[in-house]
């Protein structure tokens, strides 16, 4: 390939890119995981499949071996080969050919290493985190492909070609991608109950139904002895405890020998057991972000639920799905998020007095102006007065704050708003 070659090569690659930015505009993104019928592959199959993630961690390993042996180098200037080398268990290292994992996949790897890297030094220059170092792996449960061919899903939306492993693969869950999407990447995934692909699209705008939204506000008040309480007065629990077979099995773990195989079976049990856990407290936090989001505005407050596992509560915190429901709540345009030190419990707003005697253990809010309600649908309730009166979306401070309230309560007017009136 001569020089203009090159150049008309390069300018094709950037007009590619500048037509698909434009055509990613009027496009939403949208994540889809299907599950490998681990039952149809061939022994083949699964054999390359054990393989490619079993190379990704050699590949892993031996550039931060490299990295090591010199200053000079480092993972940004490490070249891909068709070999590495991997460390013995006696200490000695021996020279491995890649034949499984493609060479995209390979390059994510390199990739990979070198972003973790590009993150600590960025927390490093802002002093949010004290930098570490970027370890090695016993074990690697993730390899990205890069791209995805046009004819990616294969018969009728049953099967997919994935790259460097032979003939089709069986999945189960494609017929939920729409016909009209554009394929962007896909993670191939090793769980403790099989391989997953997680697939990444792009779906026109036009094609997506409008969701229809209830024209009212609603306030989630987070808690410990109550999940969920919203401004309706409604009171949600969702605990997902651990199951009598993990319990057991974690017994039955402490009794083995370290190291044996009894042992890592026992493991990978307790993994399988892990992994349901986490799949039921997902279950439920998809379905009651679902509800909370039927409404028009949402209005939440930045609760430190990190804190709160320092405290007497960690073991409920753990068992509730707060944590999945807060961050999937952000998540969306409609979800107003107030500043965490807001009074939502101890402020009336029918007067403005400020009750800073209550305790954690008073489970009704009473004021002298005659309010006498739930302290949680009291506190809902009032995350929806302080976003009327213009909190919400700021970083208001709190003597700006004291301020308003003054203002707001100075006012000659009846003091007949009742709480029940207080959703404007």
């Amino acid at each position: 390939m001569n020089n203009q070659q090159r150049l008309d090569k390069n300018e094709s690659i950037h007009q590619a890119m500048i037509t698909t930015h434009n055509k990613r505009k009027n496009q939403v993104c949208k994540t889809y995981k299907v599950k490998i019928d681990e039952s149809s592959l061939s022994s083949i199959q699964k054999e390359q499949f054990t393989r490619m993630f079993l190379e990704a961690k050699w590949l892993w390993n031996d550039i931060l071996n490299w990295s090591n042996l010199s200053e000079e180098n480092t993972p940004f200037n490490y070249k891909i080969t068709k070999t590495v080398k991997v460390k013995l268990p006696k200490g000695s290292f021996e020279e491995r050919e890649l034949t499984t994992i493609h060479s995209q996949m390979r390059q994510e790897v390199q990739k990979q290493i070198c972003s973790n890297i590009k993150t600590l030094s960025t927390l490093k220059k802002k002093g949010i985190q004290k930098p570490g170092l970027i370890k090695f792996k016993s074990e690697i449960n993730k390899v990205h492909i890069k791209q995805l061919q046009k004819n990616f899903i294969r018969r009728g939306k049953h099967f997919v070609k994935i790259p460097n492993i032979s003939g089709e693969v069986r999945v189960n869950g494609l017929k939920q991608i729409p016909d009209n999407v554009d394929f962007a990447c896909a993670e191939l995934l090793k769980t403790p109950k099989g391989y997953y692909l997680s697939i990444t699209t792009y779906i026109n705008k036009d094609i997506l139904s409008k969701k229809s939204f209830i024209q009212d506000t609603l306030g989630i008040d987070f808690g410990c002895q109550t999940n969920f309480t919203t401004s309706k007065g409604e009171k949600i629990n969702c605990i997902v405890e651990e199951s009598e077979r993990l319990k057991r099995l974690q017994r039955k773990l402490a009794r083995q020998e370290k190291g044996s195989n009894n042992y890592k079976r026992t493991i990978h049990l307790i993994q399988v057991e892990y992994q349901k856990l986490s799949n039921k407290k997902n279950d439920l936090a998809n379905k009651m972000v679902h509800e909370f989001t039927q409404y028009q505005t949402v209005i939440i407050q930045d609760e430190q639920l990190s804190n709160w596992h320092k405290s007497n509560h960690g073991k409920a915190v753990q068992h509730s799905i707060l944590g999945r429901v807060k961050s999937k709540l952000t998540q969306h345009d409609n979800v107003i998020v107030l500043n965490k030190w807001l009074p939502t419990t101890k402020l009336c707003t029918n007067c403005g007095k400020m009750h800073n005697e209550i305790k954690l253990y008073n489970r009704t809010f009473n004021c002298d102006c005659g309010i006498s309600e739930d302290r949680d649908i009291h506190s809902a309730k009032t995350m929806i007065w302080l976003n009327t009166v213009g909190v919400g979306r700021t970083d208001i401070k709190r003597v700006e704050f004291e301020a308003l309230l003054n203002t707001i309560f100075s006012k000659e007017q009846p003091k007949t708003m009742k709480h029940e009136d207080s959703s404007l």
